[in-house]
């Protein structure tokens, strides 16, 4: 049996027969406690100076490290910004082997780093507990407005290309979609610091609604749309040289022609136009059209020198984390043409199936259409729909869902061709029944 050892600088408290772990002090200050398990000598504080409560205390974590050994788990604390950069080296190695979205890779790193290791820093992962997870929930809602950030001025971004550049900090409340974004990271860090044997699972909460929310999209009528194509044919047609005949007070007449526009505006707002048509006819994601390859347009080539009355396509899709195929309405393949052949006049060579079909006049894929598509919805008085709602391109694919109800087809037929649920057609569109309905609901008779 170990006897209590007294002397200056440090004391032990008497170890009792059998008794796994033993109380020292450093110059009469708070207890610790040291123990070996698996091989290892631990020393820990315990953060009180009475005896009776450090005695408490030390069997408290003995037990539970023991608990935690037997069932796999490190019996070493793991501080929660050493596990979440590991998650950031795991998923960037994952990202680079094609194994998960290289937008993992490229958004995830720097929301953790600022949010979750800003909030929980140092802190052992397996004490974090769900109430900790509610009170950060508070904290990241208002971190921009009455948090650490509202100090901030500028954030520095990097982009895919490596270029760096700066943006004004936002100044607003975290949306519901962001928060509900974001827990989708902290479920995953948490679920690997499981694997790896860091913590034991436990409960992720979720956002609380305190309001009802307006799941109704922002799209467009088919007044506004055809406005839309309107406007984009206009802008198109202006930037030809246009000619004015002068006629001067003493009887001369001349033609004056205007300064030609620079090609690569007028080609971009080519571009555009298509861009809309065939998001308009398809029911893309914005994503999708990211990641569409002249070889994922099926049918194309082969029947590239027929009618376009003759042809049919079909998409096969990514992005989003889904994939499937679609077919858009054949007045789309009048846009796939002109993509094309602006590809084989910009570049000097037929598109390859490995090309964008989206693609610049460089043939290099375009990232976003959205600085054109908003400039567009300004010229055309469109940027909001009648509730406030700001529309942006994914609004294109929420005028194809309308308007494939409106027009009677089948909500599992949308679903399918649209690569969503039921679920989510009968949350984000049930407004657009009373549309199918209304000749149902206004008899003739009673009509005006």
């Amino acid at each position: 049996m170990l006897q209590r050892v007294s002397h200056s600088a440090n004391s032990e408290s008497p170890q009792k027969r059998n008794e796994p772990f033993v109380l020292f002090q450093r110059d009469r200050t708070n207890w610790s406690m040291r123990y070996t398990m698996d091989g290892k000598q631990i020393r820990k504080s315990l953060g009180t100076a009475d005896h009776d409560e450090a005695y408490r205390l030390a069997n408290e974590i003995w037990h539970e490290q023991n608990y935690r050994l037997k069932h796999g788990m490190s019996i070493v604390d793991h501080a929660f910004c050493d596990v979440a950069e590991e998650f950031i080296t795991k998923i960037e190695a994952e990202a680079k082997r094609k194994e998960r979205s290289s937008d993992h890779a490229y958004f995830w790193p720097p929301k953790i780093r600022r949010f979750l290791i800003g909030y929980f820093q140092d802190k052992p992962i397996d004490k974090i507990t769900p109430p900790d997870l509610e009170r950060y929930l508070e904290w990241r809602k208002t971190y921009w407005t009455s948090g650490p950030g509202s100090d901030i001025e500028k954030i520095r971004c990097e982009r895919e290309d490596g270029r760096i550049f700066s943006r004004p900090a936002p100044r607003k409340i975290a949306a519901l979609s962001t928060m509900k974004g974001e827990m989708v990271i902290i479920r995953g860090l948490f679920q690997q610091a499981v694997r790896w044997g860091y913590c034991q699972p436990i409960v992720i909460p979720a956002p609380l609604v305190r309001k009802r929310i307006d799941n109704q999209r922002p799209g467009f009528t088919r007044d506004e749309y055809e406005k839309l194509l309107t406007m984009a044919i206009e802008r198109i047609s202006e930037l030809r040289p246009k000619t004015n005949r002068i006629k001067a007070k003493d009887g001369r007449e001349w033609v004056q022609t205007q300064k030609t526009p620079p090609k690569n505006i007028k080609a971009d707002r080519i571009r555009l136009y298509c861009y809309i048509e065939i998001m308009a006819l398809s029911g893309m994601r914005p994503t999708e059209a990211k990641n569409l390859l002249w070889g994922n347009v099926l049918g194309f080539r082969a029947t590239l020198n027929q009618p376009i009355g003759q042809k049919e396509i079909k998409l096969q899709l990514r992005g989003k984390g889904k994939h499937g195929t679609a077919f858009p309405f054949p007045a789309a393949i009048g846009a796939f043409s002109m993509l094309w052949e602006m590809f084989e006049t910009e570049v000097g060579r037929e598109p390859e199936d490995s090309d964008p079909v989206f693609a610049d006049a460089k043939g290099v894929a375009i990232k976003s259409f959205r600085n054109g598509f908003n400039e567009l919805l300004k010229a055309a008085n469109l940027e909001l729909d009648y509730r406030g709602k700001r529309r942006s391109t994914y609004s294109l694919r929420h005028y194809y869902i309308s308007q494939m109800l409106i027009a009677g087809k089948s909500i599992y037929d949308v679903a399918l061709n649209t690569r969503t649920s039921l679920e989510m057609i009968e949350r984000h569109y049930a407004h657009v029944a009373t549309e199918d309905i209304k000749g149902r609901l206004v008899p003739d008779e009673v009509r005006f």
